[in-house]
């Protein structure tokens, strides 16, 4: 018989409260037979929600060390989740808070962290002649194309950091000479491109 206890890490984006519980629904679901699954979770901004659970393990033990580890390394819209099967040896409170929290680290560290900057997003109809110029403009000033649709003319919805949106309109307006309609649509967070 095994001595030792396994704690599996699990990390992933949540950028809602229903895509964690989601994560945490496919765990328990991928590991009827765990012991505990326990986990913290930061979702939400600008509202920030922050929940977690030891589910069964000594008040404080697990899903507080699991959020530190979160809060420590400034880390939000994630969910971890920590697998435990028990191995036959008990390890105290202080055992537990260092085994769930050296197993969020490790998953943490394992899944890596991506920095979100607010991004605006753009609609641009954009005459064929001028599309070639303007993709090499959009590359060169950061923006990406995240759709494109090709009827009589080029129609791309396509987002930018938004500290360089008014230049990607003005240089889009530019490189057509006017002729294209550009409209900024909404400011979202999205991975920025390192």
């Amino acid at each position: 018989m095994q001595k030792k206890s396994r704690f599996i890490a699990y990390v992933e984006p949540v950028e809602q409260v229903d895509e964690a519980e989601a994560m945490l629904e496919r765990i328990r679901a991928a590991h009827p037979d765990a012991t505990h699954v326990c986990y913290a979770y930061r979702t939400g901004r600008p509202s920030l929600v922050v929940r977690m659970s030891d589910d069964g393990e000594p008040q404080g033990t697990a899903g507080r060390p699991i959020l530190e580890v979160m809060e420590r390394q400034d880390v939000e819209n994630t969910c971890i989740a920590v697998v435990r099967y028990f191995g036959g040896t008990l390890l105290g409170a202080a055992g537990l808070v260092r085994a769930y929290a050296a197993a969020a680290a490790a998953g943490l560290e394992a899944a890596g962290v991506a920095t979100y900057v607010l991004h605006a997003a753009l609609k641009a109809r954009i005459d064929y002649p001028y599309f070639g110029k303007v993709e090499r403009l959009l590359e060169d000033l950061g923006a990406r194309v995240v759709d494109a649709n090709y009827t009589d003319a080029v129609e791309v919805q396509l987002v930018t950091p938004a500290v360089r949106a008014d230049a990607v309109i003005q240089g889009i307006l530019n490189a057509t000479n006017g002729t294209a309609a550009v409209h900024r649509m909404e400011d979202r967070f999205y991975p920025s491109r390192q």
